[in-house]
């Protein structure tokens, strides 16, 4: 009995199984697709273009092939190739803005002008708010000496920009405007977008710089130390400026905060100059200490600051031997603040020769 049971059960479950139904080629194009672009996203391009091979023989006809390729080889610096694929991607689509978007920077980099301005004004035609077209406009005034529209263009990026793209744009746009010598027409822009709530460290430190070149001190102690907050090296600046301001105390807390990220002789040597300032030799002098026990000698301006200090504290031939030391090095005989400190020492010691080195080194660069 239980022999023929078993026999049934067996048929009965035989007769159940069944083949698993064909993948769809579509649905399997879809995938690797996916794979793809998650490829694309961690910088594996090898895999990328594995899986978008696939999604060529499995469904050939995707629109979204030719767009998604062109992306990928664009990575690549492979720019005719991306050229090519995009080109077909406005073929086949040309309704997508993002695809003129492209092809306006592609055509700009073979130089093909009027073809990239014409791509541009396409993508925008579709998408007012096409960040990546806006700035590429701008870069095309800019070639053009057109600074006033370039700015234009980059603000506009900046208005529809995702994320820290934003202060990226203002920031470009600012640092446009500095060289060609608007500093103030820079602070503006800054100021506009901070007022916005666009931020980053960046446009904090460009908007610090901007308000030390007007005289606003404060103003700049505020923006450097927002940009502290996520680049301690900033503190530096806010301790200068403080002790500009003849505020120790605040000077003193800010070279602390520099120190607390990183242990250097530049910010021992800030410290020692809050000693100086408060007539403590004694601490200066610990400062000092310090100071020497964590100098690398791989930065010019860590000698130089050390130099000054060394002088400042007695010490007048060390800080000459010093600066002398660095300012011998082949690679800074053209230095001209290094040449320029160096004479101005050997000139306050009475070393005649070695102010005639450092200015024959940077002629004819006025020397003391």
């Amino acid at each position: 009995m239980r022999l023929r049971a078993t026999v049934v059960l067996l048929l009965v479950c035989g007769a159940c199984k069944k083949d698993p139904p064909p993948v769809d080629p579509k649905t399997e194009a879809d995938g690797h697709y996916v794979a793809a672009t998650a490829a694309y996203l961690k910088g594996d391009f090898k895999e990328a273009h594995t899986h978008f091979d696939e999604v060529r023989r499995l469904s050939p006809d995707d629109k979204r092939l030719p767009g998604a390729e062109g992306e990928l080889l664009m990575a690549e610096q492979r720019i005719d190739e991306a050229l090519a694929r995009f080109e077909e991607a406005a073929k086949l689509d040309p309704k997508r803005g993002t695809t003129w978007s492209r092809l306006g920077v592609l055509y700009a980099i073979k130089d093909q002008k009027a073809k990239s301005a014409e791509a541009l004004a396409k993508a925008l035609e579709l998408n007012p708010k096409d960040f990546n077209a806006h700035e590429s406009l701008g870069d095309a005034a800019l070639e053009k000496g057109e600074l006033d529209e370039a700015v234009r263009r980059y603000l506009l990026a900046a208005d529809s920009a995702p994320g820290k793209a934003q202060a990226e744009l203002v920031v470009k746009a600012a640092q446009e405007l500095v060289k060609a010598k608007q500093g103030a027409k820079a602070l503006e822009v800054l100021e506009q977008a901070k007022g916005k709530g666009i931020t980053s460290p960046e446009l904090h430190q460009e908007l610090g710089d901007r308000y030390v070149e007007a005289s606003r001190w404060d103003d700049a102690i505020g923006a450097y130390g927002a940009t502290a907050e996520k680049d301690p090296t900033a503190w530096e600046l806010v301790a200068e400026l403080e002790l500009r301001q003849g505020r120790l105390e605040k000077a003193e807390a800010a070279w602390k905060k520099a120190l607390a990220s990183k242990d250097q002789a530049l910010y021992h040597v800030g410290l020692g100059r809050i000693c100086l300032a408060r007539k403590d030799s004694a601490c200066a002098k610990a400062e000092l200490d310090r100071a020497l026990a964590t100098a690398t000698g791989e930065e010019v301006r860590e000698s130089m600051e050390l130099a000054a200090f060394l002088a400042s504290l007695d010490r007048k031939a060390d800080g000459l031997k010093l600066l002398e030391a660095v300012a011998a090095e082949e690679e800074q005989k053209k230095n001209e603040p290094l040449q320029l400190a160096l004479a101005r020492m050997a000139k306050e010691q009475g070393r005649a020769e070695l102010v005639k080195t450092a200015c024959e080194r940077i002629a004819p660069a006025k020397c003391p």
